[in-house]
Order: structure tokens, then sequence, then C-alpha cells
């Protein structure tokens, strides 16, 4: 029992020497936890929804501010509209994966190409740029013939 209690006392001891050792004034413990492995970093979800974006010019490149984007999904035909700000930007957001879509710009008698988006393509952020031009074919209508109207028609 004598060697019990000199054991218990000699590791109390060595306790109470070591914690004598530690300073006081610091609070917070030294760790050092390198393991001499880089950090791996966490992969992001992969997206769930992708979003196209792009400048709709004329055929000189100056923005286009009020022109009409249309957005159709080309297995239902369902289309979603924009008109363009002052820069001539246009945005759809929360478009499927597995639709494949085409984007068109209109603005006054000038039309784009159609511009494909694919379900192929699995960019999260698609630009498509849209130049509008007169359509092949398409000849402007004569001007309006200005004919006096029955008010202003001069009375005999």
């Amino acid at each position: 029992m004598k060697s019990i209690l000199a054991i218990s006392g000699l590791f109390f001891g060595m306790i109470s020497a070591a914690s004598a050792q530690v300073p006081t004034d610091t609070k917070t413990p030294e760790v050092f936890l390198d393991n001499n492995r880089p950090l791996i970093e966490k992969k992001g979800k992969p997206a769930t929804a992708r979003t196209v974006t792009g400048t709709v010019t004329d055929d000189t490149g100056r923005p286009l501010e009020g022109a009409l984007v249309t957005l159709t999904a080309v297995r239902t035909n369902e289309k979603r509209t924009f008109f363009t700000k002052k820069d001539g930007k246009y945005s759809f957001d929360d478009l499927s994966f597995t639709e494949d879509f085409t984007v068109q710009a209109k603005w006054k008698a000038l039309i784009s190409e159609p511009r494909k988006l694919s379900q192929y393509d699995h960019s999260a952020k698609v630009v498509r740029l849209l130049q509008v031009q007169t359509p092949e074919g398409y000849t402007a209508a004569p001007a309006a013939v200005k004919t006096q109207s029955a008010k202003t028609a001069p009375k005999s």
C-alpha cells in the first residue's frame, strides 16, 4: 500500500511540476497540426441550371437599347422575352441543362440570326452575342403618300 501511495504522490508531484513550467500569461495553447499533406479543397456543387447572357448590337457594333430578345425552347416551343437595357445587354436565368434553346433579337425591322444553346454544352454561364441586320429578301415599304383629309382640303 505504501508503494501505491508513493507512486501516486510521485505522479501528482510530476503533474504539479509540469504545470508550474507552463507560462500562465498565454491563454491559447500552441498546437501544431501539420501532417505534411496539402489542404484538399472541397469541390463546389455542380450547377443545376444555366444562364445565357449577351449583347445585342447593330451592324456597326453599337449596342441597341430596347431590342426584343426571344429565347425559345426547341422541344416545347415555349418562349421567354427580354427587352435590352441601354448597354444592349440581356439575360435569361434558370435554364435547364436537358433542353435545347434558340435565342434571337429583333429591333425595328432588323433581326439577328438565331443562335443555338445545346443541351450537350454543359457550361453554366453561356454568352451569345446577337447582331441585328436587315433580313435577306426584305425591302423597305415605300414611304406613305401624304393625302389631304376632308377637314384640311380647301373648299371650293
